[in-house]
């Protein structure tokens, strides 16, 4: 039994929930098709389907396996054609949906250098305010690929970590006028925190942690949002240091407590599940991966 040819059986007809359709997609008879599920059913000893005259569908044991069969032909789908981009030109668009913010973390000049690299590459990039973002939805919204800080919490989408953002405490100098400044992570409970919708704590390189006060001052699901409210002196805030390096500069915003680093937070790209991602996006993925282990920017 050529174990890849059966998996690739058993997912067609997960996929369709029937085995004349399988067997048509699949250019092969429908016995063979049915043959390909029993023999899988009789080396793993379980049933994988349930069958009905009209709806063939999987058991929780199919589902399992129908999973590990996605994963197992996809990683191997994808090793064949890193081999294969080695000898073949990379070509065609590269939609990528990313937040404003994250455009100074090197993303824009990434990718202008890797369409370099492939000259048959166009690259499309749409940035957008964070508070009109629906991150879950870009496959089908026509895009490739979704860089994000965050991992998407949907099975059905792959993330992979490329880099990590530089975060620093900030308040304006005016926010201490009737305060002590916090000498300490502790200390910083009792301030007045500005913090993102869905965020409790706050963590520190030096593996310091501290749980903000609830519900927080002031919430936001835009880095923006909080950076106003900072700068207009409503509190301390969390933000990546992209956003307010001008701020620092100029003295409308200063560090607070500057000699305890915050904990660097990931930067993750979204794609396809499984060998659904184009081979360009992949390359993308890979270059992109290596591009930031390389390079230190203070987002």
């Amino acid at each position: 039994m050529d174990r890849l040819t059966t998996m690739t059986t058993f997912l067609k007809v997960v996929k369709y929930a029937n085995f004349t359709m399988a067997a048509d997609d699949l250019a092969i008879s429908r016995t063979l098709v049915s043959r390909h599920v029993a023999d899988l059913e009789a080396h793993l000893g379980i049933k994988l389907l349930n069958r009905t005259t009209r709806l063939v569908t999987p058991t929780e044991a199919g589902l399992r396996y129908s999973a590990l069969c996605e994963r197992v032909l996809g990683e191997i789908r994808n090793g064949e054609e890193q081999l294969a981009a080695i000898r073949d030109e990379i070509e065609g668009e590269i939609s990528i949906q990313c937040p404003i913010w994250i455009g100074s973390f090197g993303i824009s000049l990434a990718t202008a250098e890797f369409a370099q690299l492939h000259p048959g590459v166009n690259i499309r990039i749409y940035f957008e305010e964070p508070s009109a973002s629906h991150p879950h939805e870009f496959l089908a919204q026509g895009y490739d690929l979704c860089i994000q800080p965050n991992i998407l919490r949907d099975s059905s989408i792959m993330v992979k970590k490329i880099g990590a953002i530089e975060h620093v405490l900030v308040a304006a100098p005016g926010y201490y006028d009737e305060r002590e400044k916090p000498e300490s992570v502790a200390q910083l409970a009792g301030h007045s925190c500005l913090a993102k919708l869905g965020e409790v704590a706050w963590s520190f390189e030096n593996g310091e942690r501290v749980t903000l006060p609830q519900p927080p001052r002031y919430t936001s699901n835009s880095v923006f949002a909080l950076r106003e409210a900072a700068t207009s002196g409503l509190g301390i805030a969390m933000l990546p240091k992209g956003i307010v390096r001008q701020e620092l500069e100029k003295g409308g915003l200063i560090e607070v407590l500057p000699e305890l680093p915050v904990a660097r937070r990931p930067l993750y790209i979204a794609f396809a599940p499984g060998g659904d991602a184009p081979r360009k996006s992949r390359a993308l993925i890979h270059f992109l991966a290596d591009w930031f282990k390389h390079r230190r920017f203070p987002v």
